[in-house]
């Protein structure tokens, strides 16, 4: 019988209000290491933000010129929030997380009152202890995975990141897995926050006929940005072997490569849920 979502899911939830500014949330997401903050009013959850919303919010035309300190919560959370009881199994969690396309769920009790929330994490975990010798990565992993070269641009980077279901980009040399790039690298880098530590580089342009200095800023590319030699796995492992290693080393996903190290598709968390959901 499948495990209840009380027997997995993380309390105390971060929280926050809906009048706090992004760069609180931003601070609370860091120094707690989660990525997602809980919106609440009277006790009650009434949204979410997660990375994937701060990157919407940074590349965003409307309000990249505004300073995180002068946006608020209201202005960027998720609002139809999905949510489960405490008393529903975990393969229940998998299967909404995987329908409606979200990383994690408020826990609530029967009249509504936030008690906890339940994450792929937590169902990767999951699946870890409860479910080995059950399938293989080459069952669970998705073999088209957005791929990019070392010197590809920030903005085409976070282009497939906010396009991609698991927030992963494998950089590759070689068809060969030398990086990965995730939804943090993008969301919380420094450079897109205004730092005044950007840096920058100095040519001449001729305008009218007289020589002038102009500054040109640099753009990250992903060798910059990048986790360099991500662990990997191969299609033949168990899958809660690879969910395990994806919990003891604080990761979401693994390239899959074959025994020459071609990279062949990649399995993530939202691919160990899926996996559960259909247990």
């Amino acid at each position: 019988m499948p495990a209840k979502v009380s027997s997995y899911m993380t309390s105390p939830v971060i929280a926050a209000s809906p009048y706090d500014n992004l760069a609180h949330i931003r601070n609370l997401m860091i120094r707690h290491h989660v990525g997602r903050v809980v919106i609440v009013e009277d006790s009650k959850p009434i949204g979410i933000i997660t990375k994937s919303d701060f990157i919407r919010a940074l590349f965003s035309r409307r309000r990249y010129t505004k300073p995180l300190e002068e946006i608020k919560a209201e202005e960027v959370m998720t609002k139809e929030l999905i949510v489960i009881e405490e008393n529903k199994s975990i393969k229940n969690a998998a299967k909404l997380m995987i329908r409606y396309g979200i990383s994690g769920l408020p826990v609530v009790t029967r009249d509504g009152g936030l008690v906890g929330i339940i994450t792929l994490t937590d169902l990767t975990r999951a699946y870890a202890e409860r479910y080995r010798g059950r399938l293989r990565v080459f069952d669970a992993m998705r073999k088209d995975p957005p791929i990019v070269s070392r010197s590809h641009s920030l903005f085409y980077i976070a282009d497939l990141l906010s396009k991609d279901p698991a927030g992963k980009v494998i950089v590759v040399e070689g068809n060969k897995p030398v990086g990965i790039i995730t939804k943090s690298d993008v969301a919380f880098l420094n450079t897109l926050l205004l730092s005044h530590n950007i840096k920058y580089i100095k040519r001449t342009s001729i305008e009218k006929g007289r020589a002038t200095a102009v500054r040109i800023y640099a753009i990250p590319i992903a060798a910059d940005i990048m986790t360099p030699n991500p662990l990997t796995t191969k299609p033949l492992e168990d899958l809660a072997l690879a969910a395990d290693t994806m919990i003891k080393n604080n990761i979401s996903g693994l390239p899959v490569v074959d025994d020459e190290g071609i990279l062949m598709g990649i399995v993530t968390k939202i691919e160990i849920a899926r996996a559960l959901s259909k247990l």
